[in-house]
This record gives C-alpha cells, sequence and structure tokens, in this order.
C-alpha cells in the first residue's frame, strides 16, 4: 500500500466534522508513529531503562 493510500484510508476513518488542523495533526502523528516503529524494527529505538534516563533529565 502506497503512503497515499495509507493516509486516504486514514482520512476515511475520521469524523465529518474534524477540522484541518485536526487533520494535519492526525496525520502528523500517524507518520511520526511509522518512523518511530520503523526505527525499533531496524534496532535504532532506546530501550525502557534509557528512556528513565532521559525522562530524568527532564
Amino acid at each position: 500500500m502506497s503512503d497515499r493510500e495509507k493516509a486516504i484510508k486514514v482520512l476515511e476513518e475520521l469524523p465529518d466534522d474534524i477540522s484541518l488542523e485536526e487533520i494535519v495533526e492526525t496525520l502528523y502523528t500517524v507518520l511520526d508513529l511509522k518512523k518511530r516503529l520503523d526505527n525499533i524494527d531496524e534496532d535504532k529505538g532506546i530501550t525502557s531503562e534509557e528512556l528513565k534516563k532521559e525522562i530524568k533529565k527532564w
């Protein structure tokens, strides 16, 4: 499935009364999640322990 087809599928699942801003945010969130999942698949993700250390720095 192409990226265009994936975007259309996401858009078709959204409610009819959604704003353009919410549409853009939704598409960005889906893209960000896809990138993160791809990173995990490629062993580029971080462990839970590494995440906990990063959060403590905040």
